[in-house]
């Protein structure tokens, strides 16, 4: 115990010094700069409790894009275009959040299996309204989707997205 107390007072007595030689030397000065007036030296030391003050950063475009802004517009806009109070059934599901479970063929034509937000299951028909987008086809191993959302600007725009049953490798269901 009187080991651990002698060292923090001799960690204590260290910092106070290098504070205070840090304070007397003088700041190198480019050339043709002029000095900054002298402190008044009645400022109260810091203690050791007492928090650093960082200096605050701002960031100035100059033409440049904001590197804090996400390149993946289209990922922004779904994160921020999904409801919040969503309506029922499949009109409540963004194009997104639906997985194909299975396409089951019945007499002329394909209908999907799959499931969306919520592991709620839908049975998907062409022309089947969704809360960001409209079932375009289904074809015996993929349904096609046309996605419509708000980029950044403010502009309405349109893709087709295929959701596949068995992706290929490094393909995903959304692959475009």
């Amino acid at each position: 115990m009187k080991k651990t107390v002698f060292r923090f007072y001799i960690l204590l007595v260290c910092s106070v010094f290098a504070e205070a030689v840090h304070a007397q030397k003088p700041a190198k000065l480019k050339q043709g700069e002029k000095a900054p007036p002298a402190q008044v030296a009645s400022a109260p030391a810091v203690s050791p409790s007492q928090a650093v003050v960082v200096p605050t950063y701002k960031y100035e475009a100059k033409g440049r894009r904001d590197p804090f802004r996400s390149l993946d517009v289209v990922t922004t806009v779904q994160a921020t275009s999904a409801p919040t109070v969503r309506p029922p059934g499949l009109k409540g599901q963004l194009v997104s959040e639906i997985n194909l479970a299975g396409i089951v063929k019945s007499k002329n034509h394909y209908m999907a299996m799959a499931t969306g937000y919520r592991g709620k299951t839908y049975f998907i028909h062409p022309n089947d309204e969704l809360y960001d987008g409209k079932v375009i086809d289904i074809k015996s191993d993929a349904v096609i989707f046309s996605q419509t959302f708000t980029d950044s600007q403010g502009r309405k725009l349109s893709q087709q997205v295929v959701k596949k049953l068995y992706p290929t490798r490094g393909e995903g269901n959304d692959a475009k």
